[in-house]
C-alpha cells in the first residue's frame, strides 16, 4: 500500500525576519567596505603628505639630460600613489570590480575628510605658498581616482580566462595609462615643459611596477581566492 505523498512547506519568512536578514547583510557589506577603505587610506594619506618631495633615484638612468630627469615631475607622493591601483586589483580579485570601486570611493571620501580636518587644524600657521595649486590638486586627484577605477574595471573584464598574469597586468597597465594621460596634460599643458616625454617616462616607471607586481599577485592567488560568482585563476 502506497503512502500518500505529503507535501512539505517551508516555514514562511515574516516581514521582520526578512528585514533582519537584509539588515544583517547590509551591515556586513558596510563593514567589509570600511575595512577595504581603511587598508587604502594610509597609503593615500602618505602619498598626499609627500607629494612635494622629489624622487632622484631614477635620474641616473637619463644621464646629463636635465630636462628629462624624472625628479622634475616624480615626487615621493606620486610614486606611493602608484601602488594603490595594485591594491585595488587584489580587492577586485577577491570581491569583484564593483566592490573594489566602492572601496575606492569610500577611501577617497575618508581621505578628503582627513585632509580637511588637518588643514583646519593647521590653518593659523599655513601660508598660501604651503598649499598646492588648485590645478595640481584637481589633476592629482582626478588622475589617481581614474587610475584606480580603470584598474578595477580592466581587471574584472580580463579575469577568468587566459593565463593567470593577463588580468592583473592589463589592469595595472590600463590604470597607469589612463592616470598618466590625465595627470601630465592637466598640469603641464601650456607651461612649455616637455610633459609628453615625462608622461612616457612615467608610464615606463609604472610599467616596471606592474610587471614586478605579478610576483606578489602569484603568491597571493591562493590566499585571495575569488568569492563565489567571480572568476579568476
Amino acid at each position: 500500500m502506497m503512502e500518500a505523498a505529503v507535501e512539505k512547506h517551508q516555514p514562511r519568512e515574516t516581514a521582520m525576519q526578512r528585514l533582519a536578514r537584509h539588515s544583517g547583510a547590509l551591515f556586513v557589506a558596510l563593514l567589509r567596505l570600511a575595512a577595504l577603505a581603511a587598508i587604502m587610506l594610509p597609503v593615500m594619506l602618505a602619498s598626499m603628505l609627500t607629494v612635494d618631495i622629489p624622487v632622484y633615484v631614477f635620474d641616473r638612468f637619463v644621464g646629463d639630460a636635465i630636462a628629462s630627469r624624472p625628479s622634475n615631475w616624480l615626487s615621493r607622493g606620486l610614486f606611493i600613489m602608484a601602488f594603490v591601483p595594485l591594491i585595488v586589483i587584489l580587492f577586485s580579485r577577491r570581491f569583484g570590480g564593483d566592490e573594489a570601486s566602492r572601496a575606492v570611493t569610500a577611501a577617497w571620501g575618508l581621505a578628503a575628510v582627513a585632509v580637511f580636518a588637518e588643514l583646519s587644524y593647521l590653518a593659523p600657521v599655513l601660508e598660501s605658498s604651503d598649499l598646492p595649486s588648485v590645478r595640481f590638486t584637481i589633476a592629482f586627484t582626478a588622475s589617481a581616482m581614474a587610475a584606480q577605477y580603470v584598474a578595477a574595471s580592466v581587471y574584472d573584464v580580463a579575469r577568468g580566462g587566459g593565463r593567470w598574469w593577463r588580468a592583473p597586468l592589463f589592469g595595472a597597465l590600463g590604470g597607469y595609462f589612463i592616470g598618466g594621460l590625465i595627470y601630465f596634460p592637466a598640469i603641464y599643458l601650456g607651461t612649455g615643459a616637455p610633459w609628453f616625454n615625462w608622461m612616457i617616462g612615467g608610464f615606463s616607471i609604472n610599467s616596471v611596477l606592474a610587471f614586478g607586481f605579478l610576483a606578489t599577485y602569484w603568491l597571493l592567488r591562493k590566499p585571495l581566492r575569488p568569492r563565489g560568482g567571480f572568476g579568476g585563476r
